[in-house]
């Protein structure tokens, strides 16, 4: 199955961004116009499955599915990179983080919707799963908007694989839902539960404001 997805930002997903992404305050509305800019060029949409039939899988109820932006953003991040504009690639990367948190909470919503069931727990492949599923559900699945390389890269890059683990109680926010926090790699996640202070400078924020 595949449905659309239109993740958007909204007046509280500004209010640490500055912070989370180590910008100044005063870059704030050059990021927003960067944002307004991108936006029309998101094609969200998710590829997924009801079906309990994936190898490895032990929880009674689950879904499992694809979620990706699109190839717009790759196509606006390579632009400004061809054009050697680094701080506005990584504005691009930032900001599509937080778009495909969003995406994951509005595709968590649809799998409650059409199982009706609640969501109990949100997984990534690498982390909580062995990407050797990931060939699996790709044949399964079948997205024609999503890439999976030999080397089991997904594109468009802002893509994700995730396992659903659903239930039938009422579980926290889905925001709350990631148990992955504590073996992610993925330091600049908008949804890790860390404290700011804590995240360490990502790689591009250190090519950028020259940080060590």
């Amino acid at each position: 199955m595949k449905c659309k997805l239109t993740p958007q930002l909204s007046s509280d997903d500004w209010k640490d961004f500055c912070s989370r992404f180590h910008f100044s305050p005063a870059d704030l509305p050059y990021i927003k116009a960067i944002y307004t800019a991108l936006l029309p060029l998101v094609e969200s949409c998710a590829y997924y499955s009801l079906d309990q039939d994936l190898d490895g899988i032990s929880v009674p109820h689950y879904a499992y599915g694809f979620v990706t932006l699109g190839n717009g953003i790759d196509e606006l991040s390579e632009l400004y990179l061809d054009h050697e504009q680094i701080q506005e690639a990584y504005i691009v990367d930032c900001v599509s983080l937080l778009l495909l948190s969003k995406a994951y909470e509005e595709f968590a919503h649809v799998i409650e919707d059409q199982s009706g069931l609640s969501l109990a727990e949100l997984s990534f492949f690498g982390d909580t799963y062995s990407l050797d599923l990931l060939p699996q559900i790709y044949e399964r699945l079948a997205p024609d908007a999503i890439g999976l390389t030999e080397g089991q890269m997904l594109l468009p890059l802002k893509t994700a694989a995730l396992i659903l683990h659903l239930d039938t109680n009422t579980h926290a926010d889905l925001r709350q839902l990631c148990n992955t926090c504590s073996t992610c790699k993925n330091l600049s996640c908008p949804s890790r539960k860390s404290p700011l202070q804590d995240l360490p400078h990502t790689y591009g924020a250190m090519q950028i404001f020259h940080i060590t």
